[in-house]
């Protein structure tokens, strides 16, 4: 079992195609980092991003919520959001309040 700390966000972007690697905790004080993560990536205008969430080892609703934003601003913005399917005690959250079922959710990240 993964031990949950400060949050660590890798960046990696080429071409078309970004990938924010999430590990840690994502949390209402953790958020602004990653909404500022996102933006720094979005500047360079990728057609798709993908967030890898399988190193996360914890998530709050503050975090749920980010979430659900994050795919609605890439519909009305017009780029692809892939979210990498979190470790079980993070997926339950998603599971639980069903927002999995609406959230564009893959198994492994797809190749940069």
């Amino acid at each position: 079992m993964a031990i949950a700390g400060p949050l660590q966000i890798e960046s990696q972007l080429e071409g078309g195609r970004g990938r924010l690697t999430l590990e840690g905790e994502l949390d209402i004080a953790t958020i602004p980092r990653l909404d500022a993560a996102v933006d720094a990536l979005l500047e360079h205008g990728p057609r798709e991003l993908a967030v890898d969430l399988r190193p996360l080892g914890f998530l709050d609703s503050s975090g749920l919520r980010a979430f659900i934003l994050l795919a609605d601003r890439a519909n009305e913005e017009g780029w692809a959001l892939k979210l990498v399917r979190p470790q079980k005690p993070v997926l339950a959250i998603f599971q639980i309040t069903r927002a999995e079922e609406n959230l564009p959710f893959v198994d492994e990240p797809p190749p940069l």
